[in-house]
């Protein structure tokens, strides 16, 4: 049996709509935001259960662990969402592995997304409790029993636990030759979909553990954000900003010695071991971290930070896809050998989608709430942000009309011709 035979045939003999590259691209890009959110959301959790268990040590620790837990609740929201678009065009280009991966385990595929759910829940029901719209009575507020703590202990359990298969989903993935080993060990088929049935712990905890400086890298920026408003005390930015440098520089350090334990269980791909795609993301690291240990004073380069830190996802994800090139290399399966039915109207439609919805609707979002933010008391949205609002109904009020009209158009022409 030619297993590389078999992963071509197994490809939509429908083909794909577009050059392989761009899906690829798509890929690479959509998840890195995906990433950033899982990672922030990881590290902000983290934070906001220390900060509970030691809020009785000052205001400062209630009134950060409220607005971490804030924020991490909501970067689930975010991560969930935006983790939509890689899947999707994983799904394109890698459909053989990556669907065959989710047979082999399917109750744990279908399992992540149930976890999901109770985690995010238990999440919401510690929220609910360490919770204060003003964060000046954070303090005051807040439960006195730490036992609400494992409230948030468990959701973030489950959160790894859903990291750790989608960990194993990909890497699966990536192993087509032993597929029939595990689908029928001992000459004996399992069709459970009961088993992880590989682990590369190297990976997956260099992964996981970004979140340790990604909480660091976000901490900084949110003292950047918030050092414009007159009501946030100097003296508490100051305080989280003396926390997060040293969780960014030590952490990422943390990460780089993990990485080194992930190339090595890349021995059996000598190209790997010297491909300079992964020591540049190593060296990212330690530049990162030397970087951000020299500042005498972090102030101001919160975004600056922010940016080196998703410069570094986005070699983490070339990185990840480059594996993927290597391990289903021998098996003479590429995505750039897809084959191709361009279907130009449809691919215009989608990019006019994303550069429109994507970029004045979400464009105008992102601005209003950036500023809003940044505002004491009520905000009044500048003429520059009520034009772009007034821009982004009018885009989707022409997306909409074109969407049906598209559609209505295709189906009278089938019908009709």
């Amino acid at each position: 049996m030619d297993i590389g035979t078999i992963m071509n045939t197994m490809r939509d003999a429908a083909g794909i709509p577009a050059p392989p590259a761009i899906f690829q691209a798509l890929m690479l890009l959509t998840w890195v935001f995906h990433i950033a959110f899982v990672h922030m959301t990881l590290g902000a959790a983290g934070i906001a259960l220390w900060s509970f268990w030691h809020r009785n040590r000052s205001p400062f620790h209630a009134r950060l662990s409220s607005a971490m837990t804030q924020a991490a609740k909501v970067g689930v929201s975010l991560l969930i969402v935006l983790g939509v678009a890689p899947l999707l065009f994983t799904q394109v280009i890698y459909d053989p592995q990556w669907y065959t991966s989710n047979v082999l385990s399917a109750r744990w595929a279908i399992g992540f997304i149930f976890s999901l759910i109770v985690a995010y829940c238990l999440w919401f029901a510690f929220y609910s409790v360490n919770h204060a719209e003003d964060h000046e009575t954070a303090a005051a507020t807040l439960p006195k029993s730490r036992a609400l703590i494992w409230l948030g202990a468990l959701a973030l359990a489950l959160f790894a636990l859903d990291g750790l298969i989608m960990h194993v989903l990909s890497v699966q993935a990536i192993q087509p030759d032993r597929w029939m080993q595990w689908y029928a060990p001992d000459g004996v088929v399992d069709t459970s979909g009961s088993k992880l049935h590989t682990l590369q712990p190297g990976r997956y905890l260099t992964i996981m553990g970004l979140a340790l400086p990604a909480a660091g890298l976000f901490l900084l920026a949110y003292a950047d954000y918030f050092s414009v408003r007159r009501d946030v005390d100097a003296a508490y930015l100051a305080w989280v900003r003396q926390l997060a440098k040293p969780l960014a520089w030590k952490g990422l350090l943390w990460v780089a010695v993990l990485f080194l334990g992930w190339q090595l269980e890349n021995w059996h791909h000598g190209d790997l071991l010297t491909h300079p795609v992964g020591w540049l993301f190593w060296l990212s690291l330690l530049g990162a971290a030397g970087w951000i240990r020299g500042l005498s004073r972090p102030e101001g380069h919160g975004y600056t930070a922010l940016g080196i830190g998703v410069s570094i996802l986005a070699l983490l994800a070339i990185w990840r896809e480059v594996i993927r090139i290597a391990y289903l290399a021998p098996f003479s399966y590429s995505a750039g050998q897809y084959t191709v039915h361009a279907d130009w109207p449809s691919l215009a439609l989608f990019a006019l989608t994303i550069l429109g919805i994507g970029g004045l609707v979400g464009g105008f979002y992102l601005r209003l709430l950036y500023q809003a933010g940044r505002t004491q008391g009520v905000y009044q949205a500048s003429p520059g942000v009520a034009r772009l609002g007034s821009a982004a109904v009018g885009v989707l009020a022409v997306w909409i009309t074109v969407f049906f009209a598209y559609g209505i158009g295709i189906y009278v022409n089938n019908v009709f011709r």
